[in-house]
């Protein structure tokens, strides 16, 4: 069994993974989102990782500025000098927070809460630089084994698990075609992209398993949907709005 998954699931131990880190008490991607996360304990805190014009590793989902801070620009295009300028404008509990804490954190902030606070990093790669990303994690202390990698493009992550034998690789939106390629890099999951758990067919989650996969569903936001993620046999819940405290 991989360490991750070695401690049992039940209803009062969820293996939550706070997506974008808890956004009921703060913005997505938030040096307060992943610090709330964090700190109620969460198995693992998710983020998007990409890069500025001049190499700097930040916390975005979106390819701009131009939804959640208070300027529009191509993240890739600024540098981080310009980026820092900019503040989050988008988002639960604004004005709970100082100027600083609303800035666009950069990646190496958010892995040293994740390393605090003992949640894995769950990061989703909006990049293709997969070696720079694997440098700031294990500068931050982290060994291959104690995170995981995602991407909706399964060629990256094929590249990920070359350059990392060790890595957890999870693969979003998974397609059922290609389940055997993702069995053959070993140590991975997926989720099926079924927004409603009642509509996803238990052989579905069957076939993942047998093949030896973890597998997860799109978020689970209520009790009612946790419960129903438990008893289809899920081995780990993403929420933007559950925690396990």
């Amino acid at each position: 069994m991989n360490e991750l998954f070695r401690a049992i699931q039940d209803f009062q131990h969820v293996r939550y993974i706070s997506h974008r880190g808890f956004q009921p008490l703060a913005p997505e991607n938030s040096l307060p989102s992943f610090s709330y996360a964090a700190k109620l304990g969460q198995w693992a805190v998710e983020t998007d990782v990409r890069f500025t014009k001049d190499g700097v590793a930040v916390c975005c989902h979106d390819s701009t500025t131009d939804r959640m801070f208070n300027d529009c620009g191509v993240i890739r295009e600024m540098t981080w000098q310009e980026i820092s300028r900019l503040s989050i404008s988008h988002g639960n509990r604004l004005f709970c927070f100082p100027g600083e804490q609303l800035r666009m954190p950069k990646f190496s902030e958010y892995l040293a809460i994740c390393k605090k606070h003992g949640s894995i990093p769950f990061i989703e790669l909006k990049t293709e630089e997969v070696s720079p990303v694997l440098e700031e994690v294990r500068k931050a202390g982290f060994g291959e084994q104690e995170v995981i990698f995602s991407s909706t493009n399964l060629d990256l992550l094929a590249d990920s698990r070359k350059k990392a034998p060790h890595l957890f690789i999870h693969w979003i939106f998974a397609r059922e075609e290609e389940l055997p390629r993702l069995a053959s890099l070993g140590n991975a999951g997926l989720s099926w992209n079924e927004p409603d758990p009642e509509k996803c067919d238990e052989r579905r989650i069957r076939a993942a398993h047998e093949q030896g996969l973890y597998v997860c569903l799109r978020a689970g936001d209520t009790l009612a949907q946790v419960q129903y993620m438990l008893r289809l046999g899920l081995d780990y819940i993403p929420s933007n709005q559950m925690h396990n405290g």
